[in-house]
């Protein structure tokens, strides 16, 4: 299991294009996708389970680019 730690944002966040990778790539529902969006607007850290270690990786690639620092801890 690999978990993908989304820990803050950076002015020019695109929260439009985080909420749709998560829909996109890790086959979240838009409603848990926006509630992680939202949850790292308030400055809490989210965190998403996945099974795919190379995912994950491309996942945090994309995120990285559109505003939100995060990192992948593996389990």
């Amino acid at each position: 299991m690999v978990k993908i730690i989304l820990e803050s944002w950076r002015e020019g966040l695109e929260k439009v294009s985080l909420t749709k990778l998560q829909v996109d790539m890790l086959e979240k529902s838009l409603k848990e996708s926006k509630l992680n969006v939202d949850s790292l607007l308030d400055d809490k850290k989210v965190i998403i389970e996945i099974d795919n270690l190379d995912l994950a990786h491309e996942f945090l690639k994309k995120v990285e680019k559109i505003g939100v620092n995060g990192s992948i801890l593996i389990k």
